[in-house]
């Protein structure tokens, strides 16, 4: 048995989660949006498959698109922490520092994107996600370049960064038979996102997060 790249870090071997504190920016992505409609449609895809014992599907009360990682308690290296911030500080201070950086940057409207695929990788399924026009585009790099800038650090990443919806992590790697249905199972969704017109996130905003299923406007108490 092989489990998914983030089981130990951000979930334990049974699929509960972990205490795993972070910062970010997110568009959620909620009923009454079409593409809420097809996140919920692939959840159920995989269950009538039987693959959801695969991995651990996140609420779909927390379906939303990342538009910048913030920092996370658990990842204080050099490539994931700025300068200006030392690396012992605590998270409330982490969360003053990204909240400021954020403000300074600018949040932008609600984001017009558009379905791309889905992917599964040793840690993730996720739903890829590309801006609606090239205007749409530009706008989203001006604005992570501009973030980027203003928390004095660009992650590893930064300029190929991918848009997506996680759908869940991958908890144990399926293998054989269900290897090849997930396989078969991934051409099936990628048929049904071709047919999907564009849609509409909500306002982006910065958001706090104790572990993977939950991200709160409202600043969290930290321990």
């Amino acid at each position: 048995m092989t489990y998914g790249k983030d089981i130990g870090r951000k979930f334990y071997e049974d699929g509960t989660v972990r205490h795993y504190p972070g910062n970010t920016v997110v568009a959620d992505i909620v009923p009454g949006c079409s593409a809420y409609d097809v996140m919920l449609q692939l959840r159920q895809l995989l269950i009538e498959e039987g693959l959801s014992q695969y991995f651990v599907l996140l609420p779909e009360d927390s379906y939303h698109m990342t538009l910048i990682r913030g920092l996370n308690d658990q990842v204080r290296t050099d490539a994931y922490w700025p300068v200006a911030l030392p690396k012992d500080a605590p998270m409330t201070r982490a969360d003053d520092y990204i909240s400021a950086a954020i403000a300074r940057a600018g949040l932008p409207g609600p984001v017009r994107m558009r379905f791309d695929r889905v992917n599964v990788s040793a840690s993730c399924c996720t739903v890829r996600l590309v801006p609606a026009d090239e205007a749409q585009a530009q706008l989203l790099q001006q604005f992570r370049d501009c973030a980027a800038d203003a928390i004095g650090l660009r992650l590893p990443g930064h300029d190929s960064y991918r848009f997506h919806i996680s759908l869940g992590y991958v908890r144990v790697v399926p293998e054989g038979d269900d290897a090849q249905k997930l396989e078969d199972l991934k051409v099936k969704m990628d048929a049904l996102l071709a047919g999907q017109p564009e849609f509409t996130t909500t306002a982006p905003y910065m958001a706090y997060y104790d572990d993977m299923l939950a991200f709160s406007p409202k600043r969290i108490p930290r321990a």
